[in-house]
């Protein structure tokens, strides 16, 4: 049987999208669907998800995303809410099978919205 977790974060930074547009802060909702094999009771541990998410999220918390060297060039031109769910997904190829050796799970989507005073403006889902 295979399920999915969702695991949700929050990421607070700044960004500019064109070079007339000051940089400004915005609050990213991140979603990331993990699919995969039930095994006692769940997909993986949600505490190690949001741990490992955590620590991918950690180097751009509360940064100016134009100027961050933890993320690629593409992203650093552009940070937008598509840009950073392809950064996420590149970034978690890799430790997924860190939550479970035997059966790794996943990645089913990533969605990131952004929000602007309170607002939400809209999100990118990437679907895998």
């Amino acid at each position: 049987m295979k399920l999915e977790l969702v695991v949700t974060l929050t990421l607070e930074a700044t960004h500019r999208l064109e070079e007339r547009e000051k940089p400004h802060p915005h609050r990213w909702d991140i979603q990331v669907g993990l699919r995969g094999d039930l095994e006692k009771g769940r997909v993986v541990s949600l505490t190690h998800a949001q741990e490992l998410l955590s620590s991918i999220l950690k180097p751009i918390q509360n940064t100016f995303l134009n100027e961050n060297n933890n993320l690629n060039g593409e992203t650093r031109a552009c940070p937008t809410c598509e840009n950073l769910a392809l950064f996420l997904l590149n970034r978690l190829k890799e430790p997924l099978h860190q939550l479970n050796s035997k059966t790794p799970p996943a990645v089913s989507f990533i969605q990131v919205g952004i929000w602007d005073e309170g607002v939400q403006l809209g999100f990118a889902r990437l679907s895998l």
